[in-house]
């Protein structure tokens, strides 16, 4: 497929990213509101090999209208550690490390949400992050004037569109994987090929 801009710069800035070996994180989470919180999280290296898995017990029930995008229920995560638990060795994974997620602004968020409601203290700095949607939508190069800004493109559409084979979309280690994939699609290109 041949992208509209698929500009050397992004290529470029991808392969800088690429270079400093990054790891890629997906959640899954009750919702996308004030008050929801993690219940699923994966974390993957480039290569796609989990250094992370594991639902996660949320401190409240998972709505059906979630269940229904994601497939977990309450029942799924009964036995599964809670955040807290959790969080030490997210934490030992994520420490130190670059961190590309696919919309970096949404777990990002969640994940603070989740830290707060258990009155633990956030030692990841968004400086470690990067946003691989931001990064496709300027490769794919789709200006939205009404918006001054590249059109964003679901995780699931990207992958489609760079040919990447898709793994079983919502849950949070195959997510991060497409978006492993997706990094190095856009690191490998060169300038006026996609």
């Amino acid at each position: 497929m041949v992208f509209p801009t698929a500009s050397p710069k992004v290529i470029d800035k991808a392969r800088q990213i690429m270079a400093m070996d990054p790891i890629f994180l997906d959640t899954e989470t009750t919702g996308f509101g004030r008050n929801d919180v993690v219940i699923e999280i994966g974390i993957v290296n480039l290569g796609g090999k989990v250094l992370f898995e594991s639902l996660i017990k949320p401190a409240i029930p998972i709505p059906p209208a979630s269940s229904s995008i994601h497939g977990i229920t309450d029942e799924m995560v009964i036995d599964a550690p809670g955040w807290k638990d959790a969080w030490s060795e997210i934490e030992n994974v994520l420490k130190d490390r670059i961190i590309g997620m696919y919309n970096a602004d949404f777990d990002l968020r969640l994940m603070k949400q989740t830290h707060q409601r258990y009155w633990l203290g956030w030692n990841i700095e968004d400086k470690q992050t990067f946003c691989v949607m931001k990064l496709f939508a300027a490769f794919y190069g789709d200006w939205n004037s009404r918006r001054n800004s590249f059109r964003l493109h679901k995780l699931e559409n990207a992958g489609r569109m760079s040919g990447i084979a898709l793994p079983n979309l919502h849950h949070a280690v195959d997510d991060a994987r497409l978006t492993a994939a997706l990094m190095a699609y856009i690191a490998g290109c060169t300038p006026g090929q996609a």
